[in-house]
């Protein structure tokens, strides 16, 4: 090694200690292609890269490094998170935390990432624990409080929760991640106004990448009164949420004179139908004139929407179908189901259920179940099909319409927290839908209804995970349907 390996080792480490990663991943480079075999450069580019988002090349250059040096904290700590970062089997991460921690028992970024592994691992009592221990170390933490203060959400200890982001934002008042889950925190609890006007920091990096501001010139509506002005609704997020959040379009459209809203296309010719806007159009499309644009799951926040407000929104969905059989002269009731969502939503583990529990409740007399599962999971067809009065439609429910003009015909939708449950009570269907023990924020707490679907009853998780409780009420209550109390 020349002797100027050492300054240009101290400038890659000032390059990215100022972020400019290019440049310290160019020198580190030129350091390990010299044949520098030290365990800096290698460590410093893999940091660049990961800063980068190259994590592949970066964890084979941390790989390096660590071999070079096999008892760095620091080295150990870095591989862990970008293990993470590759999404890893979570435990694999966790031996390089457990390493370092042996080598370095107060690292505080160790015992912070542990928190976040545990947390990948749906263990949340584990979570906190680490969390706790990373603001032992570091008190004013503010990754660490606000990632707790989710997990305390987790747990259903949402006022402890509360009080961990307060301190947060009370080191500091910007920082997006805390006030986006301050904002999951106050709408779990029901306080919508403040609420959604901090759900408004998804915009501000709170909630990830993926939700990255329009490029639009025109200026964002508040609520104005503009009767002059057309008004440009874009969509955000599910099909679940466009449905609930469609509710407040005409709330809109009285304070402005024309309302164009930009809609998933399996949901178009159902929202086409439905009243709601002027004109309706798929993201594809190219847009027309507007003057003013907001995000429809804004609309709260613009409108100053309260809990009081939403019941009597609904029905605000509805088609033109065939007038369905009365249930009075059917020999028995007709119910639609669906026991899992989108297995790539982040709660999708908790969210769904196991078919194999279902078995007490698809073989009720005098309950004909119909499908409403789309599509049925491989691993699970077998087991489905040989169901008694199982009835599939599925393949001609090609978009939403066609699911909500099926939905008439039915006297009872039985779901998971998934689309068709908010199309089934935008409808004014009733509905049962079964959440987990920490549900998702709309469903708020300790209630057996909902706000939002007044058509709607909750059927709740006592512990996570644990879904024969929930069938086995689900079970005496549609007998008790069935027997002419529904």
């Amino acid at each position: 090694m020349t002797q100027d390996h050492p300054f240009e080792l101290q400038r890659a480490v000032g390059a990215f200690s100022e972020g400019r990663y290019l440049v310290a991943e160019a020198i580190c480079r030129r350091l390990v292609e010299s044949g520098a075999d030290q365990a800096q450069p290698w460590f410093v580019l893999g940091m660049a890269l990961t800063r980068q988002g190259a994590h592949d090349e970066a964890f084979r250059c941390l790989q390096r490094a660590v071999q070079i040096a096999p008892r760095s904290a620091e080295t150990l700590n870095a591989l862990g998170t970008v293990a993470n970062a590759l999404g890893h089997d979570p435990k694999e991460a966790e031996q390089f935390f457990v390493a370092a921690l042996k080598i370095h028992p107060r690292c505080p970024d160790a015992h912070y990432n542990m928190g976040v592994t545990q947390q990948r691992m749906r263990q949340y009592e584990a979570a906190a624990l680490w969390y706790e221990r990373a603001l032992v170390v570091r008190p004013d933490d503010c990754e660490a409080l606000s990632n707790l203060a989710i997990v305390c959400k987790y747990l259903n200890r949402h006022r402890e929760g509360l009080e961990l982001i307060d301190r947060a934002l009370s080191l500091s008042p910007q920082h997006p991640l805390a006030h986006w889950n301050r904002a999951i925190l106050l709408l779990s609890l029901g306080e919508l106004c403040e609420g959604f006007a901090e759900y408004e920091w998804r915009w501000k990096g709170g909630a990830g990448p993926q939700f990255a501001p329009r490029p639009f010139t025109q200026p964002r509506w508040n609520g104005e009164i503009v009767p002059d002005q057309t008004l440009f609704v874009h969509g955000e997020q599910g099909f679940g949420d466009f449905i609930q959040f469609a509710r407040f379009l005409p709330m809109a459209r009285q304070r402005v004179g024309r309302i164009v809203v930009e809609c998933p296309a399996a949901l178009l010719p159902l929202m086409a139908d439905s009243g709601l806007a002027d004109e309706w159009v798929v993201p594809a499309e190219s847009l027309q004139t507007f003057d003013t644009f907001i995000p429809l799951m804004s609309l709260p926040q613009a409108l100053g929407i309260s809990t009081d407000l939403l019941a009597h929104q609904v029905p605000y969905l509805r088609v033109r179908a065939n007038d369905p059989e009365p249930s009075s002269r059917r020999d028995r009731l007709k119910v639609g189901l669906v026991w899992s969502g989108n297995p790539t939503h982040d709660d999708d583990s908790l969210r769904s259920i196991d078919p194999e529990l279902l078995g007490d409740l698809v073989s009720l007399d005098g309950v004909e179940f119909h499908s409403l599962q789309a599509p049925i999971r491989p691993e699970h067809q077998a087991l489905v099909t040989r169901w008694p009065r199982w009835v599939d439609a599925t393949s001609g429910m090609t978009n939403f319409r066609v699911t909500a003009e099926y939905l008439v015909g039915l006297d009872l939708v039985i779901a998971v927290d998934t689309a068709v449950a908010h199309l089934a009570g935008a409808m004014g269907k009733p509905v049962w839908l079964l959440v987990q023990d920490s549900p998702d924020w709309r469903w708020q707490l300790n209630r057996a209804d909902s706000p939002w679907y007044p058509t709607l009853r909750l059927f709740r998780q006592s512990h996570r995970g644990d879904w024969r409780p929930v069938m086995e009420q689900v079970v005496t209550e549609l007998s008790r349907a069935c027997s002419g109390q529904f």
